[in-house]
């Protein structure tokens, strides 16, 4: 059993705390033998960029944490104000969480690929550290595709997306 570091009420606290965070949303799936698995989640993080190195945690008894071997195929998608639907279906994943008409399409090699994402991340599981209830994993990422620069990003924040607005200034990098 977890027992949390901090007392009932600081971590309740804690949690309120992160809401007010606000975090760009992906989707991580794994590609096993018995088909993807996935999971909507804010944790992803970029950690190295040579090599290509992200971060993300998942609830230790999720099954995303249970298919994280060593290893395993990954695929992070950042997700546009439009796939709200598809951070919906994955937050409680089910029938149908991986379906065409999100844009979810498979690959020749088995990867699935997903169209309107803000970009992908492609790589394997290279380590996997127990964090309290979760697990971090880190990914080596061997392939990024990056999608239209002019999507706005699917943004969480206080228990809802959002969708950004236009930018304070016209001064953006691409």
């Amino acid at each position: 059993m977890h027992r949390p570091a901090i007392a009932p009420a600081q971590a309740e606290l804690f949690k309120r705390a992160f809401r007010r965070h606000a975090a760009g949303v992906c989707v991580v799936v794994v590609h096993d033998e018995a088909g993807p698995v996935g999971a909507t989640m804010t944790s992803v993080a970029s950690v190295s960029a040579d090599p290509a190195i992200v971060s993300f945690s998942a609830a230790s008894s999720s099954r995303l944490a249970l298919a994280l071997a060593d290893g395993a195929r990954v695929g992070v998608y950042v997700l546009s104000a439009a796939q709200r639907p598809v951070a919906t279906a994955l937050a409680r994943p089910g029938p149908g969480a991986f379906d065409a008409a999100l844009g979810w399409d498979v690959l020749p090699d088995g990867r699935l690929a997903l169209t309107g994402a803000a970009s992908q991340l492609h790589g394997r599981v290279t380590n996997r550290v127990p964090a309290g209830a979760s697990v971090l994993a880190l990914m080596q990422v061997d392939e990024v595709v990056v999608g239209d620069p002019d999507v706005r990003p699917l943004v969480h924040h206080d228990r809802d997306y959002w969708e950004l607005a236009q930018p304070a200034t016209a001064s953006r990098l691409r």
